[in-house]
């Protein structure tokens, strides 16, 4: 090979490898220029209404029974103005002797603090107190009824009140009874060392109040200041907590099966089957999904006290029983529901909704409730798709974008 021969075949090595980087230059700043992996459109955002199928849309009854929740509701024309609600507690035996020196001996009761403890009340209500009335030790507590209670409040059977200050929102509020006052709470022998009561809430308007249940933070308390009957001593302390605590209702509604409703005791769930068309299922983007419920009547509740209305998926469809969605990966959409609202509740249920997507996706089934359940005034009666106005599902989307190649 010349001399000649070799320098052009050099020559043009460099020549082609250029003309080879310039036809496929890396555009690092610029949008990528490769036709077939690009959008071809738009993008356009869309909006789906769904509305429940008809008659698949249910209110099932009974899982949450009174003093569930670890509340226990007391009240006096409140959620509605027939409805009084007494709360019932046993206190665990109080001891007959207390140990002194090694040695059990009887004593006299100096002082008793009684107490209840409150969850919530009616913020708006001032002069609110709890009336504490004495039951007998035939108090058969496996039949509790409000009609075989209620006889029992009498005058006399009114051992105490409990007066709540105005600017008490929760806690224990408890009172002091000394001297004459204690004669009331004497534990006779067929007690068996017991403290039986019955407890109200009363003001000067209707209304009521949540107070803790014996597996609360604040159970109702029962505390004796005694002396051991001895020389030389001093008052020792006796504390008993409730061994028993449920509260009866004048007023036990049924749902009407026409409507949706949630809440209540035994608490109410209702289920809401939406379509679920094709297009939201497989590809889309769901940037917003609302459902929509419209009160069927002015919502039940306590003023100023309202519960939470719950949104949650169910894992399987199988009706009132249908488990629901671990709330650590599909955590519950809430919304909170004023007593006297008849405005359309909405409340964002996005999340819930997406995991509907795929071909292995959760049924488009939706349970509501409130919470928390058997612990709340709260009683939700909505529209149905069989009356009123039905649930709504308004689905805020974004479609799959049409490739150039496709």
């Amino acid at each position: 090979m010349t001399r000649h021969h070799t320098l052009a075949r050099t020559l043009r090595l460099p020549l082609t490898l250029a003309l080879a980087l310039a036809s496929c230059r890396e555009q690092l700043t610029q949008p990528g220029e490769c036709p077939e992996l690009c959008p071809g459109g738009t993008p356009e955002v869309l909006e789906e209404v769904l509305e429940a199928l008809p008659a698949l849309d249910s209110t099932f009854t009974g899982y949450a029974d009174r003093g569930s929740a670890q509340v226990l509701l007391v009240s006096s024309g409140v959620p509605t103005p027939a409805d009084t609600n007494i709360a019932i507690v046993v206190f665990a035996p109080r001891p007959d002797e207390i140990r002194f020196r090694d040695t059990l001996r009887a004593y006299t009761v100096d002082s008793i603090r009684l107490g209840v403890g409150l969850i919530a009340r009616d913020t708006a209500v001032d002069n609110l107190r709890f009336e504490v009335y004495r039951l007998p030790a035939t108090l058969d507590t496996t039949s509790l009824t409000y009609a075989g209670v209620r006889p029992l409040l009498t005058a006399p059977a009114l051992v105490t009140t409990i007066v709540v200050p105005d600017s008490a929102l929760r806690g224990p509020q408890t009172v002091m009874l000394r001297g004459a006052e204690v004669n009331p709470f004497a534990l006779a022998p067929e007690d068996a060392g017991r403290l039986r009561i019955a407890v109200t809430a009363v003001a000067g308007v209707p209304t009521g109040a949540r107070i803790g249940q014996r597996a609360s933070l604040v159970p109702a308390s029962f505390e004796s200041f005694v002396t051991p009957i001895v020389d030389n001593t001093t008052a020792q302390e006796i504390e008993v907590l409730p061994e028993f605590d449920t509260y009866v209702s004048s007023v036990d509604p049924v749902p009407d099966p026409d409507l949706l409703t949630i809440g209540g005791v035994p608490s109410s769930r209702s289920l809401i089957r939406f379509p679920f068309p094709t297009q939201l299922r497989d590809s889309a983007s769901i940037i917003r999904a609302t459902l929509e419920l419209v009160p069927a009547v002015p919502l039940l509740g306590l003023p100023n006290d309202p519960g939470n209305i719950e949104v949650r998926g169910v894992s399987t469809d199988v009706g009132a029983k249908s488990p629901r969605t671990d709330d650590r990966f599909f955590p519950p959409a809430l919304a909170v529901a004023p007593a006297g609202t008849t405005a359309p509740v909405g409340i964002e249920v996005a999340h819930l909704i997406r995991g509907w997507q795929g071909r292995t996706g959760l049924p488009p089934t939706l349970s509501i409730s409130v919470g928390p359940e058997a612990g709340t005034f709260t009683v939700g009666p909505f529209g149905s798709s069989r009356s009123g106005v039905a649930p709504r599902l308004r689905v805020t989307y974004l479609p799959a974008f049409p490739f150039e190649g496709q």
